[in-house]
C-alpha cells in the first residue's frame, strides 16, 4: 500500500493524481499500484477515466447514519460524476455503454396474403 505525489508531475501516477484530485496521502483513494496499471493498461487519459470511475464505485455505498454521525457520499459522487464527464470530454473518451439496435418489423400481419402493400389483399 503505497502513496505518491510529486507536484511536478513528472511521472504518470502523479498526472493521474492530479487530474482526479486524489493528491492527499491522507485519504486518497486509489493506490500507486492500482493507478500504475490503469497507466499500464490503456494510457493516462483512460487511467483517469478508470480511476474516477473506481472512485465512484466507492462512494456509492449507502449513506450511514448512528445518533449523532452522518455519513453521506451522495455530494461527493455527484462531484466525481461531473468530473467523469468533464474528463472524458477532455480525453475524447466515451464512458456510455449505450449502444444503438434496429429491428425491421412488417407493416402487416405475417399470416396474411398482403405482399404487395396494397389494402386489396391480393398476393
Amino acid at each position: 500500500m503505497s502513496f505518491t505525489f510529486d507536484p511536478a508531475l513528472a511521472d504518470d501516477v502523479s498526472l493521474v493524481r492530479f487530474h482526479i484530485g486524489d493528491n492527499s496521502p491522507d485519504g486518497h483513494y486509489l493506490e500507486d499500484a492500482t493507478i500504475q496499471y490503469f497507466v499500464t493498461a490503456s494510457g493516462v487519459g483512460t487511467a483517469v477515466i478508470r480511476s474516477i470511475q473506481y472512485i465512484i464505485t466507492q462512494l456509492s455505498q449507502p449513506d450511514f447514519r448512528k445518533d449523532w454521525l452522518s455519513v453521506s457520499n451522495g455530494e461527493a459522487r455527484k462531484g466525481y460524476e461531473t468530473l467523469l464527464k468533464a474528463k472524458a470530454q477532455e480525453f475524447g473518451i466515451s464512458v456510455s455503454n449505450v449502444t444503438m439496435t434496429s429491428s425491421v418489423s412488417n407493416p402487416y400481419r405475417s399470416d396474411s396474403y398482403m405482399t404487395t402493400g396494397t389494402q386489396d389483399g391480393t398476393p
